[in-house]
């Protein structure tokens, strides 16, 4: 059965990703502050950017959902069942960012690094446990 209260290591991944596009974010912002020639390329950077952002926080909740059910199967189904939840989030990897090219919402490659920011919020989880556990005191 599917659990409806969220998890406290997705919340805290969840939140490493978005710190981590925050922090890309204003980097960009400080790169085309000192490099006038990148100005015009900030918005679209920044659309296709937290499309990506947005992507990663929809497969890490489908991966936490997915690992959440596989728990509950028996090995065999359960490592079929995992391949084909990685399969899926593969492909929707690949349809964001045919939609961010095709419909020219953004950047292609901004849109990839929004979703790399899933990697990052993987590294920041622990700092951010720490984080929540000291304003929860």
């Amino acid at each position: 059965m599917m659990k409806r209260k969220i998890n406290e290591t997705l919340a805290e991944l969840m939140t490493g990703i978005f710190v981590a596009g925050a922090v890309i974010q204003v980097v960009e912002l400080l790169i085309a502050a000192v490099h006038p020639e990148f100005a015009g390329s900030v918005s679209s950077f920044a659309i296709g950017f937290w499309i990506g952002v947005a992507a990663a926080l929809g497969l890490a909740l489908h991966m936490y959902r997915s690992i959440d059910r596989a728990l509950d199967m028996a090995a065999g189904d359960a490592e079929k069942y995992m391949r084909k939840a990685y399969l899926l989030r593969t492909g929707a990897i690949l349809v964001v960012a045919g939609l961010v090219h095709f419909l020219h919402l953004g950047y292609v490659m901004a849109a990839f690094l929004g979703i790399l920011c899933l990697k990052f919020g993987a590294f920041l989880q622990p700092f951010m446990h720490k984080l929540w556990k000291k304003f929860q005191k």
